[in-house]
């Protein structure tokens, strides 16, 4: 056992293993029925908002720019987000019910139990963070689009997205490769199974301590926090100052007295610089939106922190209300990746479009079936008193 894993090193530390599977078997079946009433509708809904709005992204006409690689992105984790999460919850709730060889499920529940038990939550932990500075590179990505639009408009191709998610990713896997390699091991016997490290997992090593404790509150909540809070305040300042220019520079173009014919081109160009301005603002109010709901709905996580330091710090363990405000966060978590499907509304109205077509069948199939045609004798009567 090396220093960094060993409770010589860490002699005040304490051994405050508590999972309500084993040693609170009400919480756990109550936390049970939470996840199949509230976590698994959130997780649906959101699955088939990021499916459709990321088919609407695909299909022309395509944004050619990288801002449309990063929307895609983001649609992409939250999907990942969404299953992994479920995979994550539901996988050891369903195989609860499997253990014997009669079961329907055995095969599988087996499988899960030697390799996926201990492993996806170190998945799910890397799929949030990845999503997460995908977010962050989104805001520090529009808040250049608006304070620098011309060297944006020549510089910000598809390529250079690219390349940016891809250090993104790889930044992120070597960060959290350590939750593979220090607290997973393999076991040959009795058979090829994953178990966890005890001296890594569920006592307060210095290795934990340091990871989990410092680094991990550090990099997956309170700097991507700051960091979207920011490049969001900057941007909306940048957008206001940039119509505010804009404005003023089309009053000094009106103001010169010229002609009939260069009176109608000035008119073109103003309305040419009315429409990209517009179309920047939409674009930057729908972006900032999502960044300022996933800070919204983040919020818990930073009081988390604070509580998870309380507790190391009275050297405690965690109680049930803990427990509580851990599952109310995983909820909100799963509500911002579910929203962050409508990002795309600034960059296309075919949503808008679509809903207007939707409710103008559905109101045509109403008045239609409102207004039924009469019964035959009512029809022949009437037609007698027409011919009368």
């Amino acid at each position: 056992m090396s220093v960094w894993s060993s409770k010589a090193f860490w002699p005040l530390a304490p051994a405050c293993y508590h999972e309500p599977r084993v040693h609170d078997h009400s919480l756990y079946f109550y936390l049970r029925k939470l996840n199949v009433y509230l976590l698994l509708p959130i997780a649906v809904m959101g699955i088939v908002f990021n499916a459709s709005a990321l088919a609407f992204l695909y299909r022309p006409p395509r944004i050619t720019s990288g801002v449309s690689v990063y929307l895609k992105a983001l649609l992409i984790m939250d999907h990942a987000q969404l299953f992994t999460t479920v995979a994550t919850v539901f996988m050891p709730q369903v195989c609860d019910l499997h253990h014997s060889g009669n079961h329907t499920l055995y095969g599988f529940c087996m499988f899960e139990r030697r390799f996926l038990k201990h492993a996806m939550p170190r998945i799910e932990a890397t799929v949030n963070t990845i999503h997460v500075w995908t977010i962050a590179a989104l805001s520090a990505h529009r808040y250049w689009k608006v304070s620098r639009p011309v060297a944006a408009r020549m510089k910000d191709t598809t390529s250079k997205a690219h390349c940016v998610l891809l250090l993104m990713f790889v930044a992120a896997l070597l960060f959290r490769l350590p939750t593979f390699l220090f607290e997973l091991q393999t076991s040959w016997r009795p058979i090829l199974l994953i178990t966890k490290r005890i001296d890594t997992t569920e006592i307060l090593s210095p290795y934990r301590f340091v990871y989990h404790s410092i680094l991990d509150p550090l990099l997956d909540n309170i700097l991507p926090f700051i960091w979207m809070s920011l490049f969001s305040l900057m941007t909306l300042s940048e957008i206001f100052r940039s119509r505010h220019l804009e404005y003023q520079k089309l009053g000094n173009l009106f103001s010169k007295e010229t002609g009939i014919k260069e009176l109608l081109a000035q008119c073109f160009i103003a309305l040419s610089h009315l429409n990209r301005q517009r179309q920047k603002l939409r674009a930057t109010v729908s972006i900032v939106s999502v960044i300022v709901l996933y800070l919204l709905l983040h919020t818990l996580r930073l009081y988390l922190i604070a509580r998870k330091w309380q507790l190391l710090i009275k050297r405690q363990c965690p109680t049930r209300s803990d427990y509580f405000h851990s599952y109310v966060a995983y909820l909100f978590s799963m509500t911002s990746a579910s929203v962050n499907a409508f990002v795309f509304i600034g960059f296309t109205n075919r949503v808008r479009n679509c809903v207007q077509v939707i409710i103008r069948r559905t109101s045509q199939k109403l008045l239609t079936y409102t207004d039924a045609p009469l019964p035959a004798r009512s029809t022949q009567e009437s037609y007698q008193l027409q011919k009368e």
